[in-house]
C-alpha cells in the first residue's frame, strides 16, 4: 500500500478554511467584548503622563521611558470601546476577506482549469483586496488609535504609533498575489500560443 499523494490545493483550501474559522471566532469574541464593556488597554504618549516620560526608576542606567506606553482603562465609555475595537477589527476584516477570496479561488481551481483568465482575475482581486483594503484598514486603525489616546489623556494628547509591520504585510500579500496572477497569465498565454502552433 503506497502513500497517498497530497493534493496541495485541497490542503491549502482546508488550511484557509481553518484560518477563516479562527478569525471569525476572534471577531466574535471582540464583538462580545465590545457589547459587554469592561477594562481595556490603550496606548498613550508618555509625555502626556506627568512623571512617566523620562522616568528611570526600575530601569538600568541610561534607559528612560519614551514614546507610547500602555495604560489600562478600568471603566471605558462606549466611545472609548468603539475606538478601541476600531484599532484592531479593520485588519481582521481585510484578512478575512482575503482568505475568503482565496478559498473561493482554490475551490474553483480544483474544479476547473486553474490556468484560465478567470483564475487571473480572481488572483488580481485578492491582490487589490489585500493592498487597498489593507492600506484603508491601517488608516482607520491609526485614526482610531489617535482618537482613543486623545480621549484617555487629560490634555487630549494623542499617540502617534503607526503599525508599519502590518502595512508591510498587506503590501507584501497584495503584490504577491499580483505576481502569482502574472505568472498564471503568462502560462495561459503560452498555452494558447502552443495550441495555435500545434
Amino acid at each position: 500500500m503506497g502513500l497517498r499523494k497530497p493534493d496541495w490545493l485541497a490542503e491549502l483550501q482546508g488550511l484557509v478554511a481553518l484560518l477563516l474559522v479562527v478569525m471569525a471566532g476572534i471577531v466574535a469574541f471582540q464583538s462580545v467584548a465590545l457589547l459587554r464593556g469592561g477594562p481595556m488597554v490603550a496606548r498613550v504618549p508618555a509625555e502626556a503622563l506627568p512623571g512617566v516620560a523620562g522616568a528611570t526608576e526600575g530601569l538600568r542606567s541610561g534607559a528612560v521611558v519614551d514614546g507610547d506606553v500602555e495604560v489600562r482603562v478600568a471603566d471605558p465609555t462606549p466611545g472609548d470601546l468603539v475606538a478601541y475595537h476600531l484599532t484592531v477589527l479593520p485588519a481582521f476584516a481585510v484578512g478575512a476577506a482575503v482568505l475568503a477570496l482565496l478559498w473561493s479561488a482554490l475551490r474553483r481551481a480544483r474544479r476547473e482549469d486553474p490556468f484560465s483568465a478567470g483564475t487571473v482575475r480572481r488572483l488580481r482581486s485578492i491582490g487589490w483586496t489585500a493592498l487597498g483594503g489593507g492600506l484603508l484598514a491601517q488608516l482607520v486603525q491609526t485614526i482610531a488609535s489617535f482618537v482613543l489616546s486623545g480621549r484617555i489623556t487629560a490634555d487630549g494628547t494623542f499617540a502617534t504609533t503607526v503599525d508599519l509591520a502590518q502595512t508591510g504585510l498587506f503590501l507584501l500579500v497584495g503584490f504577491g498575489f499580483f505576481a502569482v496572477a502574472e505568472i498564471v497569465r503568462r502560462g495561459v498565454t503560452m498555452r494558447t500560443d502552443l495550441e495555435t502552433v500545434i
